[in-house]
């Protein structure tokens, strides 16, 4: 009797364990030279209205704030796990009834079914059944629950459990690039005036086009990402939209706006732009 293919371990959360984790120093590489030009550039320098140092004056404390914000997310987006299947047998693949759907899962609302045969999903790899939005992910090993994307930005899949610190990243991260912009500008602008010599023109240059180049691109990524929440809708099922034919996609999870976007950010409105107060639920039902 041939078997399945052996279940693997979930890949451990630490961007420093394996050679994907590349990308990760990349992106962290380029945080770092933004402020580092910034805080010279820009933060050290006399406010020659006030005569104090900006890095105490107001638009320095806000971008701090914004950027705190945005290496939290950042950090916490790559450790947290974006939620697995529980394996304590409920989910394990079993001898099944005449719709291929587990005795063990009947109480289970079900509604993404194989296309096929119009059974129950369920994955080789894991030897589990999957909850509806679940996918696996051949780099993390593991089923993720509302599978978004994996990201190698992160070094980490984009799921139920970590979407909402993933949405946050791109938030931040498009603000505090608008900011290091909008800074680095005035400080272009009087180096250009002053002569000022080549290294510091080259410099502040060069952090005026990074910040640019990266605020625009986050920006774009936000937008998308915004569309998705407010169409209760993953970039995996955006994606299978895309591809389907005409009348053949239905987004049986899209609810009404406010409710999709409550099933990403948390029911609190007043949180929905902070670290706390995640979704409700299991991600195992929707």
């Amino acid at each position: 009797m041939q078997q399945g293919p052996r279940p693997q371990p979930p890949k451990q959360y630490l961007p420093w364990n394996d050679s994907k984790c590349v990308p990760v120093w990349y992106v962290g590489s380029i945080v770092t030279v933004l402020y580092l030009t910034t805080f010279y550039h820009v933060l050290l320098a006399v406010d020659p209205e006030t005569g104090v140092y900006r890095l105490v004056g107001d638009m320095s404390v806000l971008f701090h704030f914004v950027a705190g914000l945005m290496l939290y997310c950042f950090v916490t987006t790559i450790l947290t796990p974006p939620g697995g299947i529980p394996r304590d047998g409920t989910w394990d693949v079993e001898p099944a009834d005449d719709e291929g759907i587990s005795h063990s899962l009947s109480d289970r609302k079900i509604v993404e079914k194989k296309k096929d045969r119009n059974s129950r999903r369920k994955c080789k790899w894991c030897t589990l059944y999957k909850p509806d939005r679940c996918h696996h992910c051949r780099v993390c090993r593991e089923c993720v629950l509302r599978m978004d994307h994996h990201c190698p930005w992160v070094y980490n899949c984009i799921g139920f459990r970590n979407y909402k610190y993933f949405f946050l990243l791109l938030l931040y991260g498009a603000t505090s690039f608008v900011l290091v912009t909008v800074m680095l500008t005035p400080a272009l602008d009087e180096a250009l005036d002053t002569d000022a010599p080549l290294g510091t023109l080259t410099s502040i240059l060069f952090g005026v086009t990074l910040s640019s180049v990266m605020g625009l691109l986050n920006t774009i990524f936000l937008g998308f990402h915004i569309y998705l929440i407010a169409s209760g809708l993953t970039t995996i099922e955006f994606c299978e939209k895309g591809s389907a034919r005409p009348g053949e996609f239905k987004n049986v999870h899209d609810k009404g706006w406010y409710v999709n976007i409550c099933g990403y950010l948390g029911s609190n409105p007043l949180l929905w732009f902070f670290p706390v107060s995640l979704p409700e639920g299991d991600g195992l039902e929707w």
